[in-house]
């Protein structure tokens, strides 16, 4: 990969520090973009999509660059825009940089036909083979911007039951790669991100239907603590998508490493302001990876199978989020149907993570311990009337199998144990089962069950196809 000359690295750390200053006071799947930009199959990256492989992990985290690329593998050849020359002459001159070779836009569809049981307070609701056609539509724009700078947009568009439909910006970032030091050490993300905290096990990166509810919806907010999982605009255990700053890297080949800061991700502020109090999240990860491929792509002195899915590894990690949610408030109330405001004044995640592969299995999982610091307040006066720490677990593991490179299965387990110890632990079963029509088309019979009572369900048939 062609790096920057000495004058642009030495001056980047101070745009970098610049572009902090400035910023700090769910779900994409495979991105076909990439597939003609170097004219390769999906499965180059992808185990089945969206789950990367471990040379895609290493491409993903390269800036979505090949590892160690040269100019001959990328066959859609971009458009320049400045000479080579003028490198030398920073910053007397522009630095060069160049667009994509081609119309950088992909699509994503997918069609859902959905059975299910649930269960509320009015009874009991099923549904049977509901036609979500389609249930979602993903369109990308992504690619590179000369040697060191990479972007990714998707727009969202999901259709409602009564024809209309509803759009929503999922990602929008620049990345900044490798502008100094050793390659690959260090990279840069800003805007609208999947925070790398969540790699391997956010929705965007997994090859089942449904995500880890446990981790990512669970609602800490209740008189005794959460009680279970919550609905959209309540508080959540872990962000998906974060408006932020992240810095990120790899260093001798297998310990990588996340640093980033946030917008708070509850609330929204005054005059359309996206964060309701002048506070941010933090968050950090650090991962080492044992045996197959490095995190980078190196492969010194590793005998690769010819089915790139395939090593012996172990990658763990630890990871750990923050964040302040003074000034949000929460309608609650007591058994007696007493209102109150409560607010989440400081919530604190820990967890560890280990992924194994062995040849054709891939099990992973996350342990995850959360605090919330409750501030029970009167409606009234907002005065505290109480303020107390409630603590919460979660935690999941989860099986990948390649039957035969068309045919995969998986099987996870996720268990929560709510804050409020009056309501009963969250347990959760969920398979998949896949075919690779093509290689970029997905046939996908997946079953999800609430274990115990009283005995929830979804089975979805689901067709999805990128383009």
């Amino acid at each position: 990969m062609t790096r920057c000359p000495p004058a642009f690295r030495s001056a980047f750390p101070g745009l970098a520090l610049l572009v902090l200053v400035a910023v700090v006071p769910g779900p994409a799947g495979a991105v076909p973009v990439f597939a003609r930009k170097y004219q390769t199959s999906c499965t180059t990256c992808h185990s089945i999509f969206p789950k990367l492989n471990p040379f895609g992990e290493a491409f993903r985290l390269n800036g979505y660059r090949m590892p160690a690329e040269t100019e001959e593998m990328v066959k859609e050849k971009p458009v320049s825009m400045g000479s080579d020359r003028q490198k030398d002459m920073f910053p007397d001159m522009l630095y060069p940089s160049s667009l994509p070779g081609g119309a950088p836009f992909a699509m994503n569809m997918k069609l859902t036909s959905l059975w299910s049981k649930s269960t509320d307070d009015t009874g009991v609701h099923k549904v049977s083979g509901d036609f979500q056609f389609p249930q979602e539509v993903n369109l990308f724009a992504a690619g590179t911007l000369g040697d060191n700078f990479g972007f990714l947009g998707e727009v969202t568009f999901g259709e409602l039951a009564d024809g209309g439909g509803e759009a929503e910006i999922e990602h929008a970032q620049l990345n900044i790669d490798s502008p100094f030091g050793p390659l690959n050490l260090v990279h840069f993300r800003i805007g609208k991100i999947a925070p790398n905290v969540f790699d391997g096990f956010q929705e965007m990166w997994i090859m089942t239907d449904n995500g880890m509810d446990t981790l990512f919806a669970y609602n800490p907010i209740g008189i005794q603590g959460g009680t279970g999982l919550g609905e959209d605009g309540a508080g959540v255990s872990l962000p998906g998508l974060v408006r932020g700053v992240e810095m990120y890297g790899v260093t001798k080949h297998r310990l990588f490493y996340t640093l980033g800061v946030a917008q708070p991700i509850l609330g929204e502020g005054p005059n359309g302001t996206f964060g309701a109090n002048g506070s941010k999240d933090f968050y950090g990860r650090l991962d080492y990876k044992f045996g197959g491929m490095g995190l980078d792509g190196d492969t010194t002195g590793i005998a690769l199978p010819p089915e790139n899915w395939r090593e012996k590894s172990l990658r763990v990690g630890v990871l750990g989020y923050t964040g302040n949610g003074k000034d949000v408030a929460f309608d609650v109330a007591d058994e007696a149907g007493a209102a109150f405001i409560m607010e989440d004044r400081r919530y604190n995640r820990v967890g560890v993570f280990a992924s194994a592969i062995f040849r054709d299995l891939n099990v992973f999982g996350v342990y995850l311990h959360g605090t919330d610091k409750l501030a029970l307040l009167d409606p009234e006066t907002s005065e505290v009337l109480d303020l107390s720490t409630r603590p919460y677990d979660a935690w999941f593991v989860q099986g990948d199998y390649v039957i035969k490179p068309p045919f995969q299965a998986s099987l996870r387990y996720e268990h929560l144990k709510p804050a409020d110890h009056s309501a009963p632990s969250m347990r959760f079963l969920n398979t998949n089962f896949s075919i690779l029509a093509r290689a970029n088309i997905k046939f996908m019979l997946e079953y999800r069950r609430a274990l115990g009572d009283p005995g929830d369900y979804t089975f979805a048939t689901v067709l999805r196809f990128a383009m």
